[in-house]
C-alpha cells in the first residue's frame, strides 16, 4: 500500500494531513515575490513543513486510503501503522525516508527528525508558472533623453511650411461643403421614404424560397416546402440561394464511452450549453485521434467534454501536459 502517494493528493486540498504517531505535514501559503537584487520572479506557492507533536489521529489520511484503495477504516489505519512502524525502522538506522513530492524526513545529530520539502508547489491556483529572473530595466536619465529627443532635429523647410498652409485652407474649404450636404437633407423630404431600419448592417432579413410545387423539386429538398436563411444585408441574393441547398445536413450520431465512477479527475476540452455542439466537439476530437466523450452536466448545466479519466491527480497532471499542446485551453475537473 503507497500510503505516501494520499499524503500527497491530500496536500493538494487540504493544509493539514497528519500521520498517526509520526507527526503532521503542515501546508504554508507564501504569496508571490520579487527579489530586490537578483531580480527574481517566484509565483504564490503553499510550501510543507513538517510538525511532530502532530501525531492524533484525525481521520482524513484513514478516510482517504479506505475510500481510493476500497479498503474499510480498519485496515487503512492498519496500513498507516505498518507505514509508521517502516518509517521509524529507517530512521532509526540512519538511513533517510523520502515521500514523494513531500519531502525526506531524517535524523539530525541529536537524534530529532528534521524535514526537508520537496520543491513542489501545493497551491493549484499557481499550477504552470515557475520562477524566472528579469534583468533590471536601465532607463536613461532626463538629460540624455533630451539629447537624444533633439540631437538629430534640423529646421522646418520652407517648403514643407508652405504644405501645411495649403493643406489648412483646403480644410477650410471642405468643412462649410460637408455641412451643407449634412443640413440640406434634413430640411428637405430625402429623408422621409428611407427604411433606418436596413440601414444597419447586423440587422437579420429572411429570404423565403418560393414553394415547391412538384414531387421532384420536394425530393431535391428533402420534402422542405419553405426554407428560411436568415442573412445579412451584405449577403447577395445568389450567395444565399447557394447557401439554402447546404442547410440540411447529414444526421450523424456519436457513441458516448461510459465512464467508470473511480475516475474522479477528468481533462476537461471545453463545456457547452447546446448538447448538439458538445457532440460536434467530440467529433472533432476524435477526428484528431483524441479519446473524447461527454461525462455529463456539470452544476451550472453545461455538458463536460472529457479527453482522459483518471484515477489520481497525479496520473491527471502528467497527461494534462500532454495534452496542451494540442488544446491548450484543456483543464483538470475533479468530481
Amino acid at each position: 500500500m503507497n500510503v505516501e502517494k494520499h499524503i500527497g493528493e491530500l496536500l493538494y486540498d487540504h493544509n493539514c494531513v497528519i500521520v498517526p504517531d509520526l507527526g503532521g505535514f503542515v501546508a504554508n501559503y507564501a504569496p508571490a515575490k520579487i527579489h530586490p537584487s537578483q531580480h527574481t520572479f517566484s509565483p504564490p506557492s503553499k510550501s510543507i513543513v513538517f510538525n511532530i507533536n502532530l501525531k492524533n489521529n484525525d481521520g482524513l489520511l484513514a478516510h482517504q486510503i479506505a475510500s481510493f484503495e476500497k479498503k474499510s477504516y480498519s485496515e487503512a489505519l492498519k496500513y498507516i501503522h505498518y507505514f509508521v512502524k517502516e518509517v521509524n525502522v529507517q530512521l532509526k538506522s540512519g538511513a533517510k525516508v523520502t515521500i514523494d513530492d513531500v519531502g525526506t524526513l531524517y535524523f539530525d545529530v541529536e537524534r530529532n527528525i528534521q524535514f526537508e520539502p520537496a520543491p513542489t508547489n501545493f497551491l493549484l491556483d499557481s499550477f504552470g508558472l515557475s520562477s524566472f529572473n528579469s534583468p533590471a530595466v536601465k532607463r536613461d536619465t532626463i538629460t540624455k533623453r533630451i539629447e537624444k529627443e533633439f540631437k538629430d532635429r534640423g529646421a522646418i523647410p520652407v517648403e514643407k511650411k508652405k504644405r501645411s498652409v495649403k493643406r489648412l485652407v483646403a480644410i477650410a474649404l471642405i468643412v462649410p461643403v460637408l455641412a451643407a450636404l449634412i443640413w440640406i437633407p434634413f430640411k428637405t423630404d430625402l429623408l422621409k421614404n428611407i427604411n433606418y431600419a436596413n440601414i444597419n448592417p447586423f440587422a437579420k432579413k429572411e429570404m423565403v424560397l418560393p414553394e415547391l410545387k412538384t414531387s421532384a423539386e420536394a425530393a431535391a429538398y428533402n420534402d422542405t416546402t419553405a426554407i428560411k436563411l436568415a442573412v445579412t444585408d451584405s449577403v447577395t441574393q445568389a450567395v444565399a440561394a447557394t447557401l439554402v441547398e447546404a442547410v440540411v445536413p447529414d444526421t450523424t450520431t456519436v457513441e458516448v464511452n461510459n465512464i467508470h465512477l473511480e475516475f474522479n479527475f477528468h481533462l476537461v476540452a471545453g463545456c457547452f450549453q447546446v448538447e448538439e455542439n458538445a457532440v460536434k466537439f467530440v467529433q472533432s476530437l476524435q477526428a484528431e485521434n483524441l479519446s473524447a466523450a461527454i461525462i455529463g452536466k456539470n452544476n451550472k448545466g453545461l455538458y463536460v467534454v472529457s479527453c482522459g479519466d483518471f484515477a489520481t491527480r497525479k496520473d491527471a497532471l502528467t497527461e494534462l501536459n500532454s495534452l496542451r499542446k494540442v488544446q491548450p485551453n484543456a483543464w483538470l475537473y475533479r468530481n
